[in-house]
Formats: structure tokens, C-alpha cells, sequence
């Protein structure tokens, strides 16, 4: 029994490890001028995240940090 439940947590931890290193890789991905920030210009080419733009950016700054990244696709799409 204390083995399943070992391996059950430690599933569950590495597969939110994953989802993390998956949101990193996707920003980092579309972050082409490495800012650390997502804006419109670097959304062109994406559509369905550009028309969502106003939603993501929660502090109305013009950009996408990476927890507005994160939290947006947290809540959003998984």
C-alpha cells in the first residue's frame, strides 16, 4: 500500500513538473526577442493567441509575462 501511494505522488509530481517545463518551452518558444515578455508583434504570426492577447494581460501593460502565461493556459486550455 505505501508503495502505491509512493509511486502514485511521485507520478503526479513529475507530470507537474512536465506541464511546467511544457509552458516554459512554449513561452521561451514564442519569446523571439528573449525580453522575458510576450507582445504583439512576436503574436503576428499566432492567431488564435494574439486574439486573446487582452485577456492574458491581466496588468494592461502591452506585454505577457510568463505567469500571465502560465496562468492563462492553466485556466484556459488544460
Amino acid at each position: 500500500m505505501k508503495i502505491r501511494c509512493f509511486v502514485t505522488t511521485t507520478a503526479l509530481l513529475l507530470s507537474f513538473n512536465a506541464l511546467a517545463l511544457d509552458v516554459k518551452q512554449r513561452f521561451d518558444h514564442l519569446d523571439t526577442d528573449k525580453s522575458g515578455y510576450l507582445t504583439h508583434n512576436e503574436l503576428e504570426r499566432q492567431p488564435q493567441l494574439l486574439s486573446t492577447f487582452i485577456m492574458w494581460d491581466k496588468n494592461q501593460d502591452k506585454q505577457i509575462s510568463l505567469i500571465e502565461f502560465k496562468n492563462y493556459l492553466t485556466n484556459n486550455l488544460y
